[in-house]
């Protein structure tokens, strides 16, 4: 699953925001603002969808999309928000047009800013770009 939201975060991040990414192991120490979303498999299970977005890519993606140079820190909670409905949403639509796997999301739910600790997720990936990094992690 975890390679399908991958994909789908390269797209965002590259056709929206127009940023080049490449992936690493590192996960940076800077604030981050996590998100998540639930993932209902086909079989019942539930998978929760983190999404971390550094402070210099969440504050990028808001004056793309809301031509802010300075966001506060609500605007860029309700921009985490949106970008991992839209992310998690694509992959989704990649993920039955490949017919690989078909799944129900729910709302995206804040969580918190800070470092980014995945410790408990069983899969992580970060795409990292010139505005810092987008982590992706999977629990369950």
């Amino acid at each position: 699953m975890i390679s399908i939201i991958i994909e789908a975060a390269e797209n965002f991040l590259h056709n929206q925001i127009e940023l080049s990414t490449k992936k690493t192991d590192t996960l940076s120490q800077m604030r981050t603002v996590v998100a998540s979303i639930d993932v209902k498999m086909d079989d019942g299970e539930v998978k929760c969808i983190y999404l971390g977005y550094n402070e210099k890519l969440v504050k990028e993606i808001v004056s793309v999309y809301l031509m802010e140079d300075d966001a506060d820190e609500q605007t860029m909670i309700d921009m985490a928000l949106e970008s991992t409905n839209m992310i998690v949403g694509s992959a989704k639509v990649l993920a039955e047009e490949a017919e690989k796997e078909h799944f129900m999301i729910t709302t995206p739910k804040f969580e918190r800013i800070e470092d980014f600790n995945c410790c408990e997720c069983s899969e992580y990936s970060i795409l990292q770009t010139a505005k810092e990094g987008l982590v992706i992690a999977i629990k369950g």
